[in-house]
């Protein structure tokens, strides 16, 4: 059974849960395997830093499978770029860890335990080029990389998949954001639900309960109708200047500006798609 084939189907049993949410992670249904192995099967490595080209940091947690005979695995390695906080995946980790493959939980330029500043979807087409090829190198794995997730992790798989990193085996992207084209907009005035967002990922750490407050969100957001208040002022009344809402407001749509963001490399042949080995 090829990689591809095998992360759809997790697709399939673990709940593609990719924004932030009122509750934690959905565990991996036990429906998955006849025999699942045990949840502890699997070691993991946290605070490991990749570098990047530019000498920021990310941060990610490694889920390493354990063997038979105590080796160290060689496997394709999986991973996910998030601007969520990695530790929000930790079941999916285990899961992948727990079937064989080295999964990473790699937090986003600016998020979590990564350094650098987070703009959202300003750095991830060259930072996701760059975990990948540093994760090909290391010694769990066998050459081949393939990144997994949804909504943002989503967007950033296609972001890394136009900068043709040699080991990217495979992509698994589901209702992949896109920017500069599914900001919902009526007569150039956005969705609320943008600030909610923008909060949520404000800071480095996770903001979950308070994006989950929907009664919170739901008194300021008619609060603000009744005021008339303009939407570009809506971040400083609901409490939190964004810097990022700001930047959106002002290139909501491709422009010039975002495709300066978002150019690609040009490259001789397409990303490789080849199908890769089970680790089992």
């Amino acid at each position: 059974m090829i990689l591809s084939l095998v992360m759809m189907s997790i697709f399939g049993s673990v709940i593609a849960q990719t924004n932030p949410s009122k509750g934690p992670s959905p565990e991996p249904k036990a429906e998955t395997s006849p025999t699942p192995p045990p949840a502890t099967d699997y070691d993991i490595r946290w605070g490991v830093k990749i570098p990047t080209r530019d000498k920021v940091e990310l941060n990610a947690t490694l889920y390493l499978p354990k063997t038979p005979d105590g080796s160290a695995p060689k496997t394709p390695v999986v991973f996910t770029l998030t601007p969520y906080i990695s530790d929000s995946y930790h079941a999916r980790g285990a899961y992948f860890a727990s079937h064989g493959y080295v999964f990473a939980l790699v937090d986003v330029r600016g998020r979590g335990n990564s350094s650098g500043d987070f703009e959202p979807f300003a750095n991830e087409p060259r930072d996701g080029h760059d975990v990948v090829e540093w994760l090909a190198q290391q010694p769990f794995c066998d050459g081949k990389v393939a990144m997994w997730g949804g909504s943002y992790a989503g967007f950033d798989q296609w972001a890394t998949a136009k900068e043709f990193p040699p080991h990217l085996a495979t992509i698994v992207p589901a209702a992949a954001a896109h920017p500069g084209l599914d900001y919902p907009s009526l007569n150039n005035v956005g969705y609320l639900y943008d600030i909610q967002w923008f909060t949520a990922t404000s800071g480095r750490t996770a903001q979950q309960n308070l994006f989950g407050d929907s009664k919170f969100w739901r008194t300021k957001f008619l609060d603000a109708y009744k005021k008339h208040i303009a939407f570009s002022t809506v971040d400083s009344f609901v409490g939190n200047p964004s810097q990022n809402f700001q930047r959106i407001l002002k290139h909501p749509t491709v422009d010039a500006c975002s495709l300066r963001k978002f150019r690609c490399r040009s490259s001789p042949s397409p990303v490789n798609t080849t199908a890769m080995s089970p680790a089992r």
